[in-house]
């Protein structure tokens, strides 16, 4: 067996640990905000902290396999280096923007544990996780497609842009339902 196909098996790996844990952040973040207590909210909010280190070690070894056989094997063509931007994207997306709502949830839930379920859902529904995650399930599906197609620069930056409206598109029209249902309660 070649050393190369058991990289790509590694990578192919943490890439589907990466969605994977964007599955389960998913799912976490749709019952947090259909929770009914402050216990249900309490122990989804944890769910999602816990999965800090399935990104963080997911994301490097698709950085290390992925810079691996881009040196060896495919050379640092254009679909490559869109690639390995859209992977930096992802990585300081979930770190700065994500990790910190998810981070300010559970501080807020552990400094106002008096709080009424209608208003820890009011800023459960402020701080948008699921809005930010579906952007970032886009742009990683368009760097699946943009690995798997391989397109040249520009084939590569046409799919950057649908995926960044396929992304955005749901944050504009979530924005105008998240404010009415902050109104309505």
């Amino acid at each position: 067996m070649q050393f190369y196909f058991v990289i790509l098996f590694l990578h192919i790996s943490s890439a589907l640990a990466l969605f994977m844990g964007m599955a389960i952040a998913w799912v976490g973040m749709v019952r947090l905000q259909l929770a009914d207590n402050k216990i249900q909210i309490n122990e989804w909010s944890k769910v999602l902290s816990s999965l800090k280190s399935i990104f963080i070690s997911s994301g490097i070894l698709l950085l290390l396999t992925g810079a691996y056989m881009a040196s060896t094997k495919w050379g640092w063509t254009p679909w490559i280096i869109v690639s390995f931007l859209l992977w930096l994207y992802l990585v300081l997306h979930s770190s700065i923007v994500l990790g910190k709502r998810i981070r300010t949830l559970r501080e807020y839930l552990d400094s106002n544990s008096e709080k009424s379920n209608d208003e820890l859902h009011k800023y459960i529904i402020k701080v948008k996780l699921i809005n930010h995650l579906q952007s970032e399930l886009s742009v990683g599906l368009g760097t699946v497609f943009i690995m798997t197609v391989k397109p040249e620069l520009i084939g590569s930056i046409c799919v950057v842009i649908v995926a960044i409206i396929l992304g955005v598109i749901p944050l504009l029209s979530k924005k105008k339902s998240s404010e009415s249902k902050l109104n309505k309660a």
